[in-house]
């Protein structure tokens, strides 16, 4: 490693007012914020949030120095918190001329080790942005100040290199490392390895690998964050979900911000194609070497990027946790707010204002605090989000939802295929649903119990989901990188209507077409319909299972009766009436294996400790039976909606909802009339019909036609998908 970087000359080391950070003329800051911001800054800290923002600041530059365990071992954990509590400092040094501040910063520089080839963390690339966006940020601000003499800048400059030209060697260089770690997986992975190396390269562009430091990290960016990356889907969703996509967002904002600050529109980058990948889902990555490109429009103003911000935010469950999707636990959000000064929309700010675990989250995945202080702008007004269900085919997730309220009705039904399921943070999941209801998290995902590093997650797997199993399986399970395993599941006929929200899942395994059709009625309950259409020859069994937030080590209560269940937790419940095409289904625990599938969760935070919960099997053996279920969730103590049985006869199944909804699941070939109790009689062709027997407003899928004794009460366009009379 070069001593004395060529860049550190005395013109660029001194600063250019006395105490009050650099002038106009200076270079310094620029990554996390320039010169302009320190007066903007300061006349915001009287007012909320940016006085949190700023007791944030301070209580991170507070912190002490963190030893490292041994000296023999280079410690990205506590070379991580340091440069972050260096970064605090040097900020406080700058925008108040506090030269405590910055001499505390110096001495973290001071102890700063650089032999970063003896850590002993396979995967420290992707905790490296906390060290190298962290000193360079403190870096930059401390040359704004009149407290960092020559030789010291020089000397922690030469340390920050030093540490990037071995990570950039160990990681990117190294044919091996750079297979294992970023070739597979395509996805946070690469994007925090080259957020953490390409962020240096800005600021030092003197040092001679800086370019191909930047053209990489540049090149790696762009493409997994653009178009034909296949990380993010045309309607926002990220492959690999809501949890490892808040672990990408964080450094790619503090990068895009530095690239905007420090380096001018017109450079010209050059392609670096290295960690491309000729293999399925990435086969039309376009790449070409050395291609000169630039950066003219910072994508963090793109609707294409921000669309990443508005999926998450679609998909949030009603207390504004991510929910456990994929490999994924409860996830807090941190960055989307920010873009709110970027041109993107008031809800960003709502999201980051209106959540469980409180306001102001900044630091989660990467600390951004800063960037809030400078970028976050109150002016805009925190607003719900313009829509409530919503559903998107590309992500494969369909979320319907009452409102934006913490009590509010909420189920995601997901349906990934092509890239949006082809990611090593995927699970089988194809078909499966979860609920919330009235404060409380009821039909759980399992979330990410992983206590093999060199192996899948234990719930990875379709067991480990609310899907049909066939003789006790379902989706191919998962192998290991990119032998993904699965199989394709299509969101299709999707209809977001006043009083029954609709979308269709298909998938199809262990020679069945599945589709399953979920319906949010009313505002007030949901319907899961299984239609399926088999190629083998015998009857086997069919299990609709059922994973609820309640008994073993949970809380609150799980019971059961024949074909009905009830899970309970203590503010609210959900009882789940299930009926098939091909008589009384039975509910059945499946065996038991402590910290085994299906029984085990881990949902909570990734330090909490794993756990059980109630799993249940809605069973019956029969060639192609349809289940049909209704899933009635209310508040604990309060009035639960009335479900009835309604005898259908054969191939069809019925449910009565409230005295008023008729719910009915018919096999194309069954009698198309149906006579309630009541003496009613129905006449559809639909192979699912929702009715309003009051008011006759209605819902059809696979059919065109419902007549209420003899007058007909709608006729729609939906013999191959689905329609609605409102």
């Amino acid at each position: 490693m070069i001593r004395r970087l060529a860049l550190i000359s005395a013109a660029l080391l001194v600063s250019s007012c006395n105490g009050e950070g650099g002038g106009d003329d200076s270079p310094y800051p620029s990554m996390a914020v320039r010169h302009e911001h320190r007066e903007l800054i300061l006349s915001r800290v009287d007012r909320e949030p940016y006085q949190s923002l700023l007791q944030k600041v301070r209580d991170r530059a507070a912190r002490e120095y963190r030893e490292e365990d041994s000296p023999d071992v280079w410690d990205y954990s506590a070379h991580g918190t340091n440069g972050e509590t260096a970064a605090a400092n040097a900020f406080l040094a700058w925008l108040e001329d506090d030269r405590a501040a910055a001499d505390k910063a110096r001495e973290f520089f001071s102890r700063l080790t650089t032999h970063f080839e003896t850590n002993e963390k396979w995967d420290v690339n992707i905790r490296m942005p906390h060290v190298l966006l962290g000193y360079t940020d403190a870096w930059d601000l401390l040359m704004a100040t009149d407290y960092f003499p020559d030789d010291e800048a020089a000397g922690a400059a030469d340390k920050i290199c030093e540490i990037t030209g071995k990570f950039y060697e160990m990681y990117v260089l190294d044919e091996t490392m750079r297979e294992l770690a970023l070739g597979y997986s395509q996805n946070n992975h690469p994007i925090r390895t080259a957020s953490a190396i390409g962020y240096p390269a800005i600021r030092f562009r003197d040092h001679p690998d800086s370019e191909k430091w930047l053209n990489w990290a540049a090149s790696e960016l762009g493409y997994l964050w653009g178009e034909n990356g296949h990380y993010v889907q045309p309607d926002g969703g990220i492959s690999e979900g809501p949890h490892y996509y808040r672990f990408a967002l964080a450094p790619t904002i503090a990068f895009y911000i530095a690239l905007e600050n420090a380096l001018e529109r017109d450079h010209t980058f050059r392609r670096d194609c290295i960690n491309r990948r000729d293999r399925d889902p990435w086969l039309d990555h376009g790449c070409v070497e050395r291609e000169p490109f630039t950066v003219s429009e910072n994508p963090i103003r793109s609707e294409w990027f921000q669309n990443t911000v508005s999926w998450s935010i679609s998909i949030r469950m009603p207390d504004g946790y991510r929910p456990p999707l994929a490999d994924a636990v409860y996830t807090p959000f941190n960055g989307g707010a920010m873009l709110v000064g970027f041109g993107a929309p008031g809800y960003f700010r709502w999201d980051w204002e209106n959540a469980a675990w409180g306001p102001l989250e900044t630091t989660n995945s990467g600390d951004l605090t800063v960037h809030h202080l400078a970028y976050f702008d109150d002016s805009v007004a925190a607003e719900e989000p313009p829509f409530t269900t919503r559903l998107m085919p590309d992500a494969g997730n369909a979320v319907f939802r009452s409102d934006w309220t913490p009590e509010a009705l909420w189920m995601l039904l997901v349906a990934e295929h092509n890239s949006a399921r082809k990611t090593l943070h995927d699970h089988v999941d194809g078909l499966s649903f979860s609920l919330a209801a009235y404060g409380e998290y009821l039909l759980m995902d399992t979330g990410y119990y992983k206590p093999n590093y060199l192996d899948n997650a234990v719930t990875a797997n379709a067991v480990s989901h609310n899907v049909l199993l066939i003789d006790g399986q379902g989706a191919p399970p998962k192998g290991l990188l990119d032998n993904f395993g699965d199989a394709d599941a299509f969101l299709e006929n999707t209809l977001d209507a006043t009083e029954f929200d609709y979308a269709e899942a298909r998938q199809e395994y262990e020679q069945t077409m599945i589709q399953r059709s979920a319906v949010f009625c009313r505002n007030r309950y949901f319907v899961i319909a299984d239609r399926l259409q088999t190629q083998a020859t015998v009857d086997r069994e069919h299990a609709f299972r059922l994973h609820g937030n309640a008994g073993y080590d949970v809380g609150g209560t799980a019971s059961w009766n024949q074909n009905t269940c009830t899970f309970e937790r203590e503010k609210a419940g959900v009882d789940v009436f299930l009926a098939s095409t091909a008589g009384v289904p039975e509910f059945i625990e499946p065996a038991f294996a402590e910290l085994q599938a299906p029984y085990v969760h881990k949902i909570d935070t990734a330090e909490q400790n794993e756990g059980h919960h109630q799993v249940l099997d809605g069973v019956i053996t029969a060639h192609a039976p349809g289940f049909l279920a209704v899933l009635a969730p209310y508040e604990t103590g309060g009035a639960k909606l009335t479900v009835e049985v309604v005898e259908a006869g054969a191939d069809r199944a019925a449910w009565l909802v409230d005295g008023k909804d008729l719910v009915l699941l018919r096999k194309p070939d069954s009698s198309q009339e149906l006579t309630l109790s009541g003496g009613q009689v129905i006449t559809t062709d639909a192979e699912l019909l929702i009715l309003g027997l009051d008011d006759q407003k209605a819902l059809l899928a696979r059919g065109t036609t419902v007549s209420l004794d003899g007058s007909q009460v709608a006729q729609v366009d939906a013999a191959d998908g689905v329609g609605v009379n409102e």
